[in-house]
């Protein structure tokens, strides 16, 4: 018996090696970038070369559409190319505008692209996105992304709700926006809505948080705060720490509720919340009646767009058998009037208050 240990020591071994083999010989393919370019898309795409110390390096060159990405690069390479772990696309927010229908079909019939890929918009350059992820460790770009959707503003989404967004009854895509500012640093600003395949209109950060708040359940916010100021010019600034939501149809009203619980943190000196009810009851008014508010222009800026990012026709299909999706959105739709009430509870004080 002691006679094949040896053996079983050498199987193991040189399994181990010719994973590593695989690996070294093939370019693990992390992101891909598209821009317009004239008549065609200027693609662009960070590697893993092991060679390097697993550092991340670009590839780029000009395609037809969204589905011969990977052709350039794989003439520019000594090793195949592989799609399995691509985690981000990124799109030039004019790409999209004139469509991402090929680029749906493509993850569709792509069996080699995860469903967890995360798909973003940025107004700028998307190679100027990826060049700059080349300064931080391989998986920054995507940590970044995830970081946001799990505790900041940017509403939750990857690639198989994109395909059921994109292809299902009742709702329409919306993706985060991705920006490089001045400085040169990567950050969330945002999200886009698309009507079809389309680029309709493009959402700064507190619209993106109606739409988390409205899309997701028990959302949870760790760092994000929201500022606005109220009726006597004061600021007032706080953080949504927990948040539920309930949207029910009665004829042609939506009705859409909001409960939230709020870590408050600015607001004005001359109230004294900690210890006087009637001013924390003022303050907890002003925030439900700012909430409302722009919860409600949101919604009726979607109406007026003919774009639906939170499922209202989905959500409505399922009370109401004799549902017709083209019928919905050319008669009840756009007047669909909207009973939008918040409810908030202040929880936490901040700092020094």
């Amino acid at each position: 018996m002691n006679r094949y240990i040896p053996l079983l020591f050498c199987c193991f071994v040189l399994s181990g090696c010719a994973e590593q083999q695989i690996v070294d010989r093939v370019k693990l393919i992390q992101s891909i970038g598209n821009d317009p370019h004239g008549d065609a898309i200027k693609v662009s795409a960070t590697y893993l070369a092991y060679e390097k110390k697993a550092r991340l390096t670009l590839l780029e060159g000009d395609v037809k559409s969204f589905g011969d990405a990977f052709t350039p690069f794989a003439l520019q390479t000594d090793h195949p190319i592989a799609s399995g772990q691509l985690q981000t696309v990124v799109i030039n927010e004019k790409l999209a505008k004139q469509g991402v229908s090929l680029l749906a079909g493509g993850i569709v019939r792509d069996p080699l692209i995860s469903n967890r890929v995360t798909i973003v918009l940025t107004p700028g350059r998307a190679s100027d996105i990826l060049t700059a992820s080349l300064n931080y460790p391989p998986a920054y770009l995507p940590n970044l992304i995830r970081q946001n959707m799990t505790h900041e503003n940017t509403p939750f989404t990857n690639g198989h709700l994109f395909l059921d967004q994109y292809f299902g009854a009742g709702q329409d895509v919306f993706l985060p926006i991705l920006v490089k500012d001045d400085k040169g640093a990567l950050r969330m600003d945002g999200v886009g809505v698309f009507h079809g395949d389309k680029l309709a209109l493009s959402l700064k950060n507190e619209q993106a948080l109606f739409i988390k708040l409205l899309k997701e359940d028990n959302v949870q916010i760790h760092t994000s705060r929201y500022n606005f100021r109220n009726d006597r010019n004061k600021l007032i600034s706080f953080k949504i720490i927990n948040s539920t939501h309930r949207i029910a149809f009665h004829d042609d009203t939506a009705s859409i509720s909001m409960k939230v619980v709020i870590d408050l943190g600015d607001y004005s000196p001359d109230l004294n919340v900690a210890l006087v009810d009637r001013d924390m009851l003022e303050v907890k008014e002003q925030i439900e009646r700012r909430l409302t508010a722009e919860l409600k222009a949101m919604l009726e800026e979607f109406q007026t767009n003919q774009v639906d990012p939170i499922g209202i026709g989905n959500l409505y299909r399922s009370c109401h058998r004799d549902w017709n999706e083209q019928a919905f959105y050319a008669r009840l739709y756009p007047k669909l009037k909207l009973d939008v009430r918040t409810e908030a509870k202040i929880e936490l004080l901040g700092v020094g208050h």
